[in-house]
């Protein structure tokens, strides 16, 4: 937990000293910084059958995030979430803090798109554990994703994100498939994705 802590605060403050760096950029109007919060719902890999985001065991839960843009068409984003209700066998939960540039594909009036490229942390702990064939443990995450954001003031926007999270160190128990009677080897990684919705609010920039 204190891990967590640490590496929330990290992204949380990374932006300021940023923000400390670029006094230019501010000065000319072209920084803007953002929070804001979602609610997400995941498709949580493991205990999950298809790697759509909707698999019928989604994790959901919320999200808080900030978006520091250096320029207009570039910047980095940092969020935290908390994958703690539903999904497989009800009591499986998922978190991760995650921090990376993003660039703006597009803008259209009050209508814009960004990719991503975030790089931190996952943690899972699997349904049932510590029962035999569940696990717990954190792993190294990156996750390219996109955001659409549409700007209903200067200051509220609505957004739209999509994120597919690759955890390449992550290794399973093994597990038993009883159609062909083998022990199936759990150790691919894993690849979570899905969509948030939520809100932001702009307190710096136009």
């Amino acid at each position: 937990m204190v891990k967590k802590i640490g590496f929330f605060a990290f992204i949380l403050l990374l932006p300021a000293a940023l923000v400390a760096q670029s006094s230019e950029s501010a000065t000319g109007g072209e920084a803007a910084m953002s929070a804001g919060v979602e609610m997400s719902a995941f498709n949580p890999d493991w205990g999950c059958a298809t790697s759509s985001p909707f698999c019928g065991n989604d994790l959901i839960g919320p999200t808080a995030f900030f978006d520091f843009d250096l320029h207009q068409k570039y910047g980095i984003e940092g969020e935290a979430r908390w994958l703690h209700w539903h999904g497989p066998g009800g009591n499986e939960v998922e978190s991760n803090y995650l921090a990376g540039p993003r660039y703006r594909m597009f803008r259209y009036h009050n209508l814009g798109a960004w990719f991503k490229l975030d790089l931190g942390g996952g943690w899972i702990t699997t349904a049932n554990y510590p029962a035999a064939g569940s696990l717990k443990g954190s792993y190294f995450v990156y996750a390219p994703g996109g955001t659409l954001n549409y700007r209903l003031s200067r200051t509220l926007s609505i957004r739209a994100d999509y994120e597919w999270e690759v955890w390449p160190s992550f290794a399973g128990p093994p597990t038993y498939n009883s159609t062909t009677g083998t022990i199936v080897q759990n150790n691919s990684g894993l690849t979570p994705n899905g969509l948030s919705i939520g809100v932001a609010y702009r307190f710096l920039g136009q």
